[in-house]
């Protein structure tokens, strides 16, 4: 009898209960409004995260860059001072010679080990060497294709900064088209920006062909120093045009390099430059030889 009390009890149980759930109580939900209110929410906030996440990926690019370009300009700017310091007053031309757009090294290199090995009788000979070396900087330029350039001038396309050595002077005929003889290298197409100063103890200026003239055969031809800039702001080809005898830019001071995050600078000071400022007398002394109309001779 008890066992049947309880179970008929548990089932009135179960009957009110599900009584209770049809006909009383209302069930638990979500309206429509709420339900908007909720995607809503979920959307700003997963927009506010995509703009903070785009905005801290984006600055992480921007200082990637920055560090990249920067240690990219540092180091070919570096490679062009060790091969300026390397150079030489008195070789078998001007130690260094050029303007703000180029420059002309006389260096000294090791030669190719490979030269030292001895070879079979029937080998044909590797080219000759010599281990002194002209090597030039400058920037190439596309002349078929069109640019324009930041102060909204349109010229030719720059290619970017460019070496060239000559690897077998005093020849009585150098092919450029042989690497053997003539090495053509693009160093870096995303430098397009190149300059330099020269320090002849007292000023700075954008010329320097003293050991090319008469009076360089007479003393060491070499500045005091040389400024390198390279950058990332593309400058216009310098264009041709006739130089005034009375306004010779090799005479004149240079205006100092501006500060910009786009370029990088590093001086060289030469050790092998006349102590004694021979190349600053020898300015001076083709001052004076304009100056009263002369010859531009020596001393």
């Amino acid at each position: 009898m008890t066992g049947l009390v309880s179970r008929g009890t548990s089932a009135t149980v179960r009957g009110s209960a599900t009584r209770r759930g049809v006909g009383g109580r209302r069930r638990g939900g979500f309206t429509l409004l709420e339900v908007l209110l909720a995607i809503g929410l979920i959307t700003l906030m997963s927009s506010t995260m995509f703009v903070f996440y785009n905005q801290t990926l984006r600055a992480r690019e921007r200082g990637t860059k920055m560090i990249v370009d920067s240690q990219l300009a540092r180091v070919v700017a570096m490679k062009i001072a060790e091969e300026i310091r390397s150079c030489n007053g008195f070789l078998l031309g001007p130690g260094i010679s050029g303007d703000d757009r180029m420059i002309k090294i006389q260096t000294v290199v090791i030669t190719d080990p490979e030269l030292y090995i001895r070879r079979s009788i029937e080998d044909d000979p590797l080219p000759a060497q010599s281990d002194i070396r002209e090597v030039q900087y400058y920037l190439a330029y596309d002349e078929e294709e069109t640019f324009v350039y930041p102060d909204e001038t349109e010229s030719w396309k720059p290619l970017g900064l460019v070496r060239r050595e000559i690897k077998t002077l005093n020849q009585v005929l150098i092919d450029e088209t042989d690497s053997e003889d003539v090495e053509l290298d693009l160093l870096a197409k995303e430098l397009t920006y190149l300059r330099f100063r020269y320090f002849d103890g007292v000023d700075w200026i954008d010329k320097w062909d003293i050991g090319e003239s008469a009076e360089g055969s007479f003393g060491n031809s070499l500045p005091q120093a040389v400024e390198i800039t390279v950058g990332y702001t593309p400058l216009p080809p310098d264009e041709d045009e006739e130089i005034d005898l009375e306004a010779d830019p090799d005479l004149i001071p240079s205006i100092p390099e501006r500060y910009s995050p786009q370029t990088y600078s590093v001086t060289v000071r030469l050790p092998q430059a006349d102590t004694f400022f021979g190349s600053r007398l020898m300015r001076a002394s083709r001052r004076s030889n304009r100056g009263s109309g002369g010859g531009g001779g020596g001393f």
